[in-house]
Order: C-alpha cells, then structure tokens, then sequence
C-alpha cells in the first residue's frame, strides 16, 4: 500500500505553494467550519469499496478523453475534457490545473492524476450550466469527492486546511486504530500523504492516497 507513492517525485510547483493550491487550502478552510460528520476514520474504511468502484467508473471517461490512446492525458486533452464538462476556465488556468495535478510531473495525467483534476474541478469550478443539479456531471464521483473531504476535515482538527502528522495521528487514535508492530500506524499513513516532506498534508495529497488505499490500478486495462 502506498509503493507507488514511494517512487514518485515531487510536483515542483505544488511544493512552491501555487495558486490553485492556495485556492484549494481555502476551500477546505470553508468545509471545515461546517465541521465533519465522521466520528472515526473506521467509518470510512468501510466505505473503500464503493469508493473503488466510484472510481473505477471514471476510467472509461478518462479513456475518452486520452484522444491518442497514451494512457496520458497531455494539455490539449485535458482542454477539451473540460468543455465538455462545462467548467468554466481560461487556457492558461487550464493549463495550471494540468501541471498542479501532474504529481510525477512527467508532463502527462494518468489515470489516477485525472481523479485528482476531477476533485479540483469539482471543489474550485464553476459550471457553465449554472441550472445543473451536478457540477461536472458526475454525481456519483461527486458524492465520493463529499466522503472524503468530510475525511479530511476530521483529520484537520484546527480547520487551516492541512493536516500535520499530529493531527493525523490524533485521528487515528480516536479510531482506535494501532500497529504494535511497527508503531503508530498514523505516522505511516501520513508519510504516504506527504509528498513534499514539509510536515503538512493538502486535500489533494489526501486524495491521491486514497486511489492506492482503495485498490486503484492505473494501468487496468479492463
């Protein structure tokens, strides 16, 4: 769990704090003065399995949008996919949001990467169609996007929209979760998240773990 996380490098603009970034911070900020409605992380790891399979359902349209058949998704694809969601965003915005959910940043979205964009899509945009009663057009993701901000908000237990690994392991001791064997299991979980090493965790970080904790292959071809 978490090897791919391991092996990859760092986005270089998101270690530098860029705009959506900051955007998304904020964002977060407003979900949690409305508090969490988890009482214990236990509570969502028996969500995991319609999590994967909300998920999974979304391969078929990321494979309608990697026009070439790359397995990636390059800055022209990711314009077009968001037209035809309807969000309403400038090129160069476009063209920031592919290089913020780049995580390897090997300038190409993968799979697990669009599940990213669709996140920050779904928390920033705003949809073209304003008389939509779904944002991007994809309810069922969305409400999986909802179960696990209302994740992350139990996590950030001071609502600054990061979680440090304090807090972190705080939240899995209220669940009631332990690893005798190898300490705090909390540490590890939240080294898993952070991936530029600065002792906090953003929504995104938070997010792109859970596409390893639920089971997602990048490379399913399925």
């Amino acid at each position: 769990m978490g090897g791919n996380c391991s092996k990859r490098k760092v986005n270089e603009a998101s270690s530098q704090g860029s705009k959506i970034e900051k955007r998304m911070v904020e964002a977060m900020k407003q979900r949690a003065t409305v508090g969490a409605t988890l009482k214990s992380f236990n509570s969502i790891l028996v969500k995991f399995p319609k999590i994967d399979n909300s998920f999974e359902e979304v391969r078929t349209v990321f494979k309608k949008f990697d026009k070439d058949g790359s397995g990636k998704i390059d800055l022209e694809e990711l314009k077009t996919c968001f037209r035809e969601l309807q969000v309403e965003f400038t090129d160069e915005e476009v063209k920031a949001f592919h290089e913020e959910s780049d995580m390897d940043a090997n300038k190409g979205i993968d799979f697990k990467e669009f599940i990213v964009v669709l996140a920050l899509l779904y928390l920033l945009g705003v949809p073209t169609n304003t008389a939509a009663k779904s944002r991007i057009g994809l309810p069922k993701l969305e409400t999986t996007f909802e179960t696990i901000v209302d994740a992350f908000v139990f996590f950030d237990k001071d609502g600054d929209g990061f979680v440090s690994k304090k807090e972190m392991m705080l939240g899995m001791n209220e669940s009631g979760v332990s690893d005798s064997s190898s300490g705090n299991i909390g540490i590890k979980r939240f080294e898993e998240m952070d991936w530029n090493r600065n002792g906090t965790i953003t929504f995104k970080e938070f997010l792109f773990a859970f596409t390893d904790w639920v089971g997602i292959d990048e490379n399913d071809e399925n």
